[in-house]
């Protein structure tokens, strides 16, 4: 069964959520571009509230694809003590040779790193078998533009359960993100994505750099949890 994902901006709204706790809570800074960084003081600072209640996660944020860069900033993320570590792969004609020189850094990082591939930027699906290889634990599509438009205004259904299926191929962990809303989790959840992400669904009018709200985040989990049964 699908799990959710939900991002937060500070340490104020992990407070906000602790009622009712994602299977990972992320953490970005949303006025920053599409994956913004935290500062890793603010990192470990919800680390530390969490405490290991829930999985956590942060993004490193909108970085050049430059391996050594994104190699430094994946290791000083995972000194925070999240469980998994996000980079975004923009498009770049050495994006390729990105991911094989971040392998090292990779494979040593003992925390595992997911790739986020973006749908408004035609992405190159092939770049799953590489990042495979290169030992990515994981593929999340999500947006780059945060126009209001999300995922399912980019992709068809059956785009996207073509990219389900082929990171589960690779028996990588599958996440699904770009301005989700409540109402896509019901056709979404079927297709078994391991997580489907959410920030602007969690926010008042989906503004996703507003503050997050309990009582949306609770209905996402209740959907989550319900959808499609009987």
């Amino acid at each position: 069964m699908s799990k959710w994902l939900a991002s937060v901006q500070s340490l104020e709204e992990a407070c906000t959520l602790l009622p009712a706790l994602p299977d990972i809570l992320d953490m970005k800074d949303p006025s920053k571009g599409a994956l913004g960084a935290l500062s890793l003081e603010a990192v470990s600072n919800i680390v530390s509230l969490i405490d290991k209640r829930c999985l956590t996660s942060a993004t490193v944020g909108d970085l050049p694809m430059d391996a050594s860069v994104i190699g430094e900033a994946m290791i000083a993320m995972a000194s925070t003590g999240v469980d998994y570590v996000k980079i975004g792969l923009f498009p770049d004609d050495n994006v390729i040779d990105c991911i094989e020189k971040l392998e090292e850094v990779v494979k040593n990082l003992e925390k595992p790193v997911i790739a986020v591939l973006f749908a408004d930027k035609n992405p190159n699906l092939e770049l799953i078998s590489y990042l495979k290889e290169s030992g990515f634990s994981g593929v999340m599509i999500d947006t780059a533009i945060k126009n209001g438009k999300g995922l399912r205004d980019h992709w068809d259904f059956e785009q996207i359960t073509a990219f389900v299926e082929r990171v589960e191929q690779q028996g990588m962990i599958c996440g699904l993100a770009g301005a989700l809303k409540i109402e896509d989790i019901t056709e979404l959840k079927p297709l078994k994505a391991d997580y489907l992400g959410f920030r602007s669904a969690l926010c008042d009018q989906q503004q996703r750099t507003s503050m997050l709200q309990l009582s949306l985040a609770q209905q996402v989990q209740n959907q989550i949890k319900h959808a499609g049964d009987v």
